[in-house]
């Protein structure tokens, strides 16, 4: 054979004795032995393999368009405003403590009891399932109270049309990795299953909460989490009914869905995204929530839409209910267990005030707090003299409500600062003064 060109690699092959062939051997038996938990022990239509199926061509196939009349197409199936929609997931997204699981026992509840006592408008009442695979039964018990007792929801409202499962014992493996003579892959131990089970009780609504202990597969892998997302869809799809996934966040940032903890194919394949988080410091002055209470706060967003501004944002709060489980003298108090309840922000009194009233307070601010004395632009100092406390005064509003229009009527022009001589410091200073015009139009 002709000698290689002196600028090729040449990689001889490995030689091997007697006694690292049999460690081979011994590594590749206690890799097996390690991986035979995941190894499917169901028949074979219960795994769906990661490698696609070839069509019996062995082409794709191209169907050509049906080209239907617009007003024949068949409407989006929502059940429960634009959150939840037949054939479809939807994920909630909120970090630890937020409320996510009471939110979504609650919009179980909502759906199956025919109440829309959280504001979303129900298309169509279903019956749902509920498959915590965080808490025990008892507990899911004392949540399930709270609601019904928050929202007054009477038994026979839920009777056979609520169903709550914690999966004690056995949990729940939509998406598994699994191995066979070819190599590794994705197995589904547990879709068949549900499937019949969701048909057999003509469930329309699935809530898994949380998401992430639906499946063993890595949290952090794109390809993987898509696996994972494509089995609740494809239930979604067979059984025609709505799934909520519940997910945490990583730490961090928390202001939109690319929060979301893992690989971002979870929410990208997601039909809906949502988003949950705390009323946050700003907010709560805003809304003149004490920075103590602002916590049992929380907004829910559409986080594949545009964020909503603070005051039009979706906002629920967290109230404790006393479930009135008092027999036991060991725990003479019972238990106060957190419920979910909507929450609408103080309206802007101001944005809608008449205007004589308005024109009333221009009139107090140029009066002054005194005679001879204005008030002043800042709230430095004295808060007496401020001008936006005549507003609070009026209208019975919070400093930042006042202060935004205190603002804007200084932005127009409507009111202006101008030098004075203050009677009892006897120097001068600056006022609050009013242009005569461009007040507002009774």
């Amino acid at each position: 054979m002709a000698d290689a060109p002196s600028n090729t690699l040449i990689i001889p092959k490995p030689v091997y004795d007697e006694i690292e062939i049999k460690a081979i051997v011994e590594m590749v038996a206690e890799t097996d032995a390690h991986t035979a938990k995941f190894r499917p022990t169901l028949a074979a239509d219960n795994v769906r393999p990661l490698r696609q199926e070839q069509k019996p061509n062995g082409k794709l196939v191209l169907r050509p368009a049906r080209l239907p009349d617009p007003e024949t197409l068949q409407p989006r199936q929502w059940l429960y405003g634009t959150e939840l929609v037949r054939g479809f997931v939807t994920v909630l997204v909120a970090p630890g403590g937020t409320g996510k699981s009471a939110y979504a026992m609650a919009v179980g509840i909502s759906l199956a009891s025919r109440r829309a006592f959280l504001g979303s408008h129900i298309f169509s009442p279903v019956s749902v399932a509920v498959i915590n695979l965080d808490d025990p039964m008892d507990e899911l018990e004392r949540r399930v109270a709270a609601v019904m007792l928050a929202h007054r929801i009477r038994r026979e409202d839920l009777d056979g049309r609520l169903f709550i499962e914690d999966c004690d014992g056995h949990g729940l493996t939509l998406a598994a990795p699994a191995r066979d003579d070819n190599g590794f892959y994705v197995a589904n131990p547990d879709e068949l299953a549900l499937t019949e089970l969701i048909r057999e009780n003509d469930i329309g609504l699935i809530i898994c909460d949380p998401f992430a202990e639906s499946h063993t597969l890595e949290e952090n892998s794109n390809p993987q989490m898509i696996q994972a997302a494509a089995v609740w869809r494809r239930i979604a799809r067979a059984t025609n009914c709505a799934v909520l996934l519940v997910h945490h966040v990583r730490k961090g940032d928390t202001s939109g869905i690319d929060a979301a903890r893992g690989a971002k194919a979870l929410t990208d394949s997601a039909r809906v995204g949502l988003l949950m988080t705390t009323m946050s410091e700003a907010e709560a002055e805003g809304f003149g929530i004490s920075d103590e209470d602002r916590l049992s706060y929380v907004r829910l967003d559409d986080a594949k839409r545009n964020m909503a501004a603070a005051a039009k944002a979706r906002w629920f709060r967290l109230s404790s209910v006393k479930l009135g489980n008092t027999f036991d003298p060991t725990y003479p108090n019972g238990d106060s267990v957190g419920a979910i309840v909507a929450w609408k922000p103080p309206d802007d009194e101001l944005a809608r005030a008449p205007a004589a009233e308005l024109n009333t307070v221009l009139a107090a601010i140029r009066q002054g707090p005194e005679p001879g004395i204005l008030y002043t632009k800042s709230r430095r100092g004295d808060s007496n003299r401020w001008c936006g406390q005549v507003l609070c005064d009026a209208f019975q509003v919070h400093n930042k409500q006042a202060a935004k229009q205190i603002d804007a009527w200084f932005n127009s022009g409507l009111l202006f600062e101008t030098q004075y001589l203050h009677p009892k410091w006897r120097r001068s200073t600056k006022g609050v003064a009013v242009r005569d015009h461009d007040w507002p139009t009774v």
